[in-house]
């Protein structure tokens, strides 16, 4: 989850909104995908964001961690054509010291992966999808939930999750036909849910705290 820190800050309501107060809050950055999978196949490419970040000292620059080890300097960080050695746990760190939560990218050569969103809230719509490996022919697909059929064999790789919740958490598998080989494959994830997304929240924030320091 994304935690915001604060100094004392006020904001007063009226005729004008006034965002003197938030000069210098510590926002904890956060790591988004583009995208917005955890797993991905070889080939393919991903862009990683750092949303958020500290306004004291005008304004962050970021550096990018996987497996701890630095990799890369920017705000975004864009994997193309990924291996399977892409795959870890990536962290940005703005240069004031916040660093955000782990994100887990999956790198996969295998011939279907099941792909959901890197962060799934309470509230959220969602869809999960059962994707073939590229250069190939995907046919029919059905998807599970803690070993239950969701939805029975159709041509539809995605199944759409609204209204996300508590009971939205388990375990999810889908199989799928590649049809040059007429083999079925399948692959499961677990999902968790969490609280309320923050993402937004902090990309409002530091829009106000960034105007402010400007200034």
């Amino acid at each position: 989850m994304v935690v915001s820190m604060w100094t004392a800050h006020y904001v007063r309501y009226g005729p004008n909104l006034y965002y003197e107060e938030c000069a210098g809050a510590a926002i904890i950055p956060a790591v988004t995908f583009s995208p917005n999978y955890k797993k991905i196949f070889t080939t393919e490419s991903i862009t990683m964001t750092c949303d958020g970040g500290s306004t004291i000292g005008g304004g962050p620059n970021y550096i990018w961690y996987k497996d701890y080890s630095p990799v890369f300097y920017g705000k975004s960080y864009t994997i193309q054509g990924a291996r399977t050695s892409d795959s870890g746990s990536y962290q940005c760190q703005t240069s004031t010291g916040e660093i955000s939560d782990p994100a887990k990218l999956d790198v996969s050569d295998a011939w279907v992966i099941l792909q959901t969103p890197l962060y799934v809230y309470e509230g959220d719509q969602i869809n999960i999808t059962c994707h073939h490996r590229p250069g190939y022919s995907g046919g029919r697909t059905r998807f599970y939930k803690d070993n239950r059929v969701l939805r029975d064999w159709t041509y539809y790789a995605e199944y759409y999750i609204g209204n996300v919740n508590g009971t939205t958490a388990g375990t999810y598998r889908c199989e799928k036909e590649i049809i040059e080989r007429y083999i079925y494959y399948y692959d499961a994830v677990s999902v968790s849910v969490e609280g309320k997304s923050r993402i937004s929240y902090i990309r409002i924030i530091w829009q106000l705290t960034a105007r402010v320091t400007s200034t």
